[in-house]
Parts: structure tokens; C-alpha cells; sequence
């Protein structure tokens, strides 16, 4: 395995777990509680909330839970809610008012909810925090997420060494087995699918989920419309996207190509070559899926397909994911959505009710620190990792631990507590390197070079909005989105409604705004290049 030297500096902070929704709600009581033991060495408690992803369970007396009591006397009383209805609890506590001390929430619910006093106002603080100071001085894009020139949440701050993305990819020894080419047009695609559905009637070949606060509907169509030419949503969910090549922000069912997008879908629906139930799908159903044989293509976070290997092979060595070309779309564009190297639209918010802020800013600075970047990202020296000659390595005995799971990378981050879906904020993936097959270091390294040649395109988070701007965004989402999302389904599911319907759906989101939501999004992002 290669090694790959890094020059960043790591840091980290969160973490959580399972309650039933009395004990959520319960401990949601914006507390941060001080029991005083003196000076600095005061004993605090804090409720601390994010999403569970079902790859990565979250124990609530993991290694770094613990390490973080006896290093800086904060016991992290840890909530989490599945990843899947994460989004409808967040938004219900923050309307109620009853989050926890620490929240993680998106760059929208700072939008939508920071004129509401709910979350702290952290700008005041900066100037008593310098770990996470010099973290604004690394990355000048997070003047993005200020809110009339004020700031509201930590951001992410992961730094990925593996670049992924939105990425087609197949079971490539079932190509194999059917002496089928590799396909590299979503034509073939198509054709592909259908013939591989004769060999297994009772499949779905093409399989999508629900993630990362997108509902199954908007992460099927973002990288297919994208590839197409077009595309659909932000991160967040609103109704309009970035396209690299006017520079702008578009609304996609306005264009030729989002329509074509949708035929296309609808084709596979239609002849039950995407899964059915894909409005519903979460990521724990997906990936059941494409584990168990019943899908052979996923269109999303090719990361995964270094785990589905290593459980697929377990019972049939030779099936394998693997990344295919940049598919052509029916007009020749050659493009796919990809990560970016941060995660800078999800940030840890505290509560304006805290008791005692001074103390939980000064333990998330610590956070962002050396000391507890290390300990959130690689575990603890000496015990999970070593640095040898200025190289970061996992220990034998760490690798032995884990090295027979299911998912040896997953398993160990979940027991430490450590990375981007543990405690991490400040987060440096060494970790995942020793537990990547040859394979998905490739993948990284072709997804890399797409970045350069832009065909992989990453995707960009909002500009900042003006007062007046963020009122009338939460009208327009309001009335636009929900008209879009109620009507969506019907044309990949319904026969006969895209010949019928289309037009007039493009008229009545013209009518609900559309246009004026087009607008307001770039004349925030004017001002952000001016």
C-alpha cells in the first residue's frame, strides 16, 4: 500500500448516540451544565446531537468519549437519530427551541433559523478562540456561511485525501459473465440494464437512496440531470443549481436536457430497471441491495463501492464494483457531481440558551486544536496510531482488531469515536488509507484527475443571502419546492405524464417564482466575485 504524506493540519470535534425520543427530548435542554470544581478544571456536561449513518454506529462511550472526560473534564452526553429521519427532528427542535447544547445543522438551517436568536451568536468569541482562528485563516470560503456579517456555526473542516463523488458504478463481473462491454453512454446504460435484468428477473438493477439530507427523489435525478447536461438541487434541497459552464445558477427543468434526464428515468421505471422504491429508499436499504445481488449500479458516492467489495467477495470472490467512464448523454456532455474536499455547508451550532458559552467555545476550540484534531481523527498515540519518521500508521494492534469485521475501517472509527461521522469537526482521513483496496485508491486518483480536466465537477455551496433575501428564499422554497416535489414522481413513475403535463409544470414554477429565485441566487453570488 502507498503512502501519501500530508501537509494539513488536522483537528476534530462531535459525537453521539441512539435515544428513544422521551430521552432526546428530554436532554435537550440547552443546559450546558457546569457542576464547578474550580478554576479551569470545572466539570461541564454537555447534550451533543448529530445524525447516525448506518455505516458507522455511534457509541456513546466510545474510546474518544471517554479520552475527552479525562483530558478536559467534559462529559459528552451524546444524542443521535438515524441518519434517514435526521432532517424532520433537527428542523422540529430548532422551531420548538429545544435543541441541544450542540447541534449539527446545515449552511440552510443557519439561513433560515439564525434571525431567531435560537443559535449563539459566535462572533463575539473569535477572538478567545485560536485553534479555530487560524482554521478561518486556512479557509477563506467559509465567509460564505457569515450571516450579516456574523457567524453562527463551527463548520467541518475534512480534509479527504480519497476525492469521490456522484460516480457510475457497476458490477463489473456480471458484465463479464454476459460478455457485455463496459458501457459509456447512459444509452448503452440503459441497454445494459435491460439485458442484465433477463439473467436476474426479479432485480432492480439500478439502485438510489435518500442521503444526506436530499430525499430519494432529488439524489436520484442531481447526477443523472447533471450528466445530462443539466441538474436540480443544492446541497440543501433548494430547486436550483450551479452550472460550470455559464457560471451561473440555473433552474434545471427550464432546460432540453433536464426533460431528456427525466425521459430517461422514466424509461427505466417504467421497465423496472431502477428500483421501485426509490422515493423511500434509505441509505440501510440501499446498501442492502447492492450487498446482497438484487442491484448492480449505484450513481452516487463511489466510496462505497470499497465496502460492498469486501462483502460481496466474502461469499463470491470474484464479484467487484468498479468505476466506468464519464457517461455521454444523449447531446455529448461528458460530466459528473464530485465531493468537495470540506464539508463546509455542515456546521456544529450551540444553543443561545447554554449557561456557560465561555466554556463550551473554549472546549471546541480545543477541538480544533492539535490535541484534539488527533485524538477525533487517528484515536490515541501510541495505543490506535504511530508517527514514525514523520509518517502517520495505524498500529498492529489496531489493524489485528479490526481487520476481520464486516467493515474494518467503519468498525474501528465507530469503537474510537473517531472521524467525520463520529466526534470528528476538524477531520484528517489518514485513517481510512490502510483499509482502501488498491481498487478505490485508483478510483481517487481518476476522480483527481476529472477535477483538472473538468468533467468531475465539485459541488459548490450557497453564497450568502442579505435579510431580505433569506425571507423571500424561505417563501419561494415554500410554495416553489413543495409544488416541484409533489410533482416530480409523477413523471419518472406515470406513463404518458411528461408528453402531457411537462409544459405546464415548467409555466406553474415560472409562475411560483422560479425566475425570481434564479435571480436572487446570483446576485448574492455577484456580490461574493465583486
Amino acid at each position: 500500500m502507498r503512502t501519501r504524506k500530508k501537509t494539513w493540519f488536522t483537528g476534530g470535534a462531535a459525537a453521539l448516540s441512539i435515544v428513544l425520543l422521551g430521552g432526546l427530548l428530554a436532554g435537550c435542554s440547552g443546559s450546558g451544565n457546569s457542576e464547578s470544581k474550580g478554576g479551569d478544571d470545572a466539570f461541564m456536561s454537555l447534550t451533543w446531537m448529530r445524525y447516525e449513518h448506518p455505516s458507522q454506529a455511534i457509541v456513546d462511550d466510545s474510546k474518544a468519549v471517554q479520552e475527552i472526560l479525562k483530558r478536559q473534564n467534559v462529559k459528552l452526553n451524546l444524542q443521535s437519530v438515524p441518519q434517514s429521519n435526521y432532517d424532520d427532528k433537527k428542523k422540529t427542535l430548532i422551531a420548538t427551541n429545544t435543541i441541544p447544547d450542540v447541534i449539527l445543522v446545515k449552511q440552510d438551517d443557519i439561513q433560515n433559523y439564525s434571525d431567531t436568536g435560537v443559535f449563539l451568536d459566535l462572533t463575539s468569541y473569535l477572538d478567545k478562540m485560536p485553534n479555530f482562528k487560524k482554521v478561518l485563516e486556512d479557509h477563506p470560503e467559509v465567509k460564505n456561511n457569515y450571516i450579516d456579517g456574523k457567524l453562527f456555526g463551527f463548520p467541518l473542516v475534512t480534509k479527504w485525501d480519497l476525492q469521490a463523488g456522484q460516480i457510475p458504478m457497476i458490477r463489473m463481473d456480471l458484465l463479464k459473465a454476459q460478455n457485455l462491454q463496459v458501457p459509456t453512454t447512459y444509452e448503452e446504460l440503459y441497454e445494459t440494464f435491460k439485458k442484465l435484468k433477463e439473467v436476474n428477473p426479479s432485480s432492480y438493477p439500478f439502485a438510489s437512496r435518500a442521503a444526506n439530507g436530499l430525499t430519494g427523489t432529488e439524489n436520484l435525478i442531481n447526477p443523472i440531470a447533471f450528466g445530462f447536461g443539466s441538474g436540480y438541487t443544492t446541497s440543501n434541497g433548494t430547486k436550483i443549481y450551479y452550472d460550470p459552464a455559464t457560471k451561473r445558477y440555473e433552474f434545471g427543468p427550464y432546460s432540453d436536457s433536464f426533460k431528456e434526464a427525466m425521459t430517461w428515468l422514466h424509461k427505466l421505471y417504467s421497465e423496472k430497471l431502477l428500483d421501485q422504491d426509490y422515493t423511500t429508499a434509505t441509505s440501510q436499504t440501499w446498501q442492502e441491495k447492492l450487498n446482497s445481488g438484487k442491484s448492480f449500479y449505484f450513481q452516487d458516492n463511489n466510496g462505497f463501492g470499497n465496502t460492498f467489495n469486501t462483502i460481496l467477495q466474502q461469499q463470491n470472490p470474484d464479484a467487484k464494483f468498479d468505476m466506468i467512464p464519464v457517461l455521454a448523454s444523449p447531446s455529448g456532455v461528458k460530466r459528473n457531481l464530485v465531493y468537495s474536499l470540506d464539508h463546509l455547508s455542515e456546521s456544529y451550532v450551540i444553543s443561545s440558551k447554554v449557561k456557560d458559552p465561555d466554556k463550551v467555545i473554549a472546549f471546541i476550540d480545543w477541538m480544533y486544536g492539535e490535541e484534539g484534531t488527533n485524538l477525533t481523527s487517528l484515536g490515541v498515540e501510541n495505543e490506535d496510531y504511530k508517527i514514525e519518521n514523520g509518517e502517520f500508521k495505524l498500529t498492529e494492534e489496531t489493524l489485528n482488531k479490526y481487520k476481520d469485521k464486516p467493515v474494518p475501517y467503519y468498525a474501528m472509527q465507530s469503537a474510537l469515536g473517531t472521524g467525520y461521522l463520529g466526534l470528528a469537526i476538524h477531520y484528517d482521513d489518514r485513517p481510512n488509507i490502510p483499509f482502501q483496496s488498491a481498487d478505490a485508491l485508483a478510483w481517487s486518483d481518476t476522480n483527481l484527475k476529472n477535477v483538472e480536466a473538468g468533467i468531475n465537477v465539485r459541488f459548490t455551496n450557497d453564497p450568502p443571502f442579505n435579510k431580505e433575501e433569506r425571507e423571500r428564499l424561505k417563501q419561494l422554497r415554500t410554495e416553489l419546492d413543495s409544488f416541484i416535489t409533489s410533482n416530480m414522481d409523477k413523471f419518472i413513475i406515470k406513463d404518458g405524464a411528461l408528453e402531457s403535463d411537462w409544459a405546464a409544470f415548467v409555466e406553474q414554477c415560472r409562475a411560483k417564482g422560479a425566475d425570481e429565485l434564479v435571480k436572487i441566487y446570483n446576485d448574492a453570488l455577484a456580490r461574493v466575485q465583486s
